[in-house]
């Protein structure tokens, strides 16, 4: 299913706040379309293009995979931004307008040995990189060109670049007094990067962040040993570099308590050289996550994690063969084991936000029998 609300393609109806008819003053409930409906909508399309090859070297000792792709995906749902802006008033629907490209490669290699009859270890690994690119959206004229999303991945936002946190009044460095700043920048408040270099900090040094997207690169390794009865299963995976938000809500202060991360070694006027904001109250500053977003916000969640790892003993044919039974063999798994490498050190790079349960380790003892 594309995403995007359901039933675009059909007239429906909903009820407004209230409006006065008339010259009375009775507030009356209105019943209208929140918007047009688009009868012609279809599905969206998708052409891919696919080049690789598989191949194997001195008696399967060494395998190598390649692939690489081109996936353009046209007719998404999009409105008319550029043709209709939205002052004009209108709520005008969804079109298949929007064109996206997603290109990337995928590499797959291995060594397979026998050491001895009954020893055998496979070790493969493999990494892929892919990115997705706006083709077109019918995006209005924006008045900078950095925040043109036409060339960047699909659904992003602009934002403020923090670059430190201000030490002090002064004119030395991280002082607020020797950078460009909001007007109510005080000791402690993050800086804003002057993209522009004018001298001014306002929305045209807002930028485009790709990472903020999805991770553009992911990678694994497998690691299977079969020793006489006994055969060992490990599974590692991880990503590389993306930006996600480390908050959820902003209830700090008098609403609630503070993050950890923002307590620790935050500025103060006795520990100016920092990397964590004073403490703040609700949204009263002007680079707080829902008033000006940030980079401030955001933290890097590239990891690389022992994902699973399973021992598995295959029992004697001769002890079950009487019972009728084709195989038996019983093992022992766990998954979710251990972070090998993380970037963020305070919340699993997993997980959503920092708001929700960390991803499970989970540990089983079981048997497979066939009959």
């Amino acid at each position: 299913m594309d995403p995007g609300n359901p039933f675009q393609y059909t007239n429906s109806f909903g009820l407004s706040s209230g409006m006065v008819f008339g010259t009375g003053s009775t507030i009356e409930t209105a019943v209208g379309p929140p918007t047009i409906a688009n009868p012609v909508i279809t599905w969206e399309t998708q052409t891919t293009k696919n080049l690789g090859f598989e191949s194997k070297f001195f008696n399967d000792l060494i395998s190598f995979d390649f692939e690489v792709f081109n996936n353009r995906r046209e007719d998404i749902l999009a409105p008319r931004d550029a043709s209709v802006p939205g002052f004009s008033g209108l709520s005008l629907p969804n079109e298949n307008i929007a064109t996206v490209d997603n290109k990337g490669y995928e590499i797959v290699a291995g060594i397979h040995k026998n050491i001895t009859p009954e020893l055998r270890v496979d070790l493969s690994g493999n990494f892929s990189h892919n990115k997705n690119t706006v083709v077109f959206m019918d995006e209005p004229v924006r008045a900078v060109e950095w925040q043109q999303k036409t060339g960047h991945p699909y659904g992003l936002d602009p934002m403020y670049n923090a670059i430190g946190i201000f030490a002090d009044n002064t004119y030395t460095v991280n002082g607020v007094a020797n950078y460009p700043h909001w007007s109510t920048a005080k000791p402690g408040d993050v800086i804003f990067e002057d993209y522009d270099k004018n001298g001014v900090i306002n929305a045209n040094d807002r930028i485009l962040i790709d990472e903020v997207d999805a991770p553009f690169n992911f990678y694994g390794a497998n690691l299977d040993v079969s020793y006489k009865a006994f055969s060992l299963s490990v599974l590692i995976q991880g990503q590389g570099k993306y930006l996600r938000q480390r908050y959820y809500d902003n209830r700090r202060g008098e609403a609630g308590n503070y993050f950890k991360w923002t307590y620790d070694n935050r500025w103060t006027p006795e520990n100016t050289v920092t990397d964590i904001a004073r403490a703040y109250n609700r949204s009263d500053y002007y680079w707080a996550q829902d008033v000006n977003l940030s980079t401030y916000w955001f933290t890097n969640v590239a990891y690389c994690r022992l994902k699973s790892l399973v021992l598995t003993y295959n029992v004697p044919s001769n002890l079950y063969k009487k019972l009728g039974l084709a195989n038996a063999s019983v093992y022992v798994s766990g998954n979710n084991l251990a972070l090998i490498y993380s970037a963020e050190k305070i919340w699993d790079p997993e997980a959503l936000n920092p708001g929700v349960y960390p991803t499970m380790r989970t540990f089983a003892i079981g048997a497979n029998i066939g009959f």
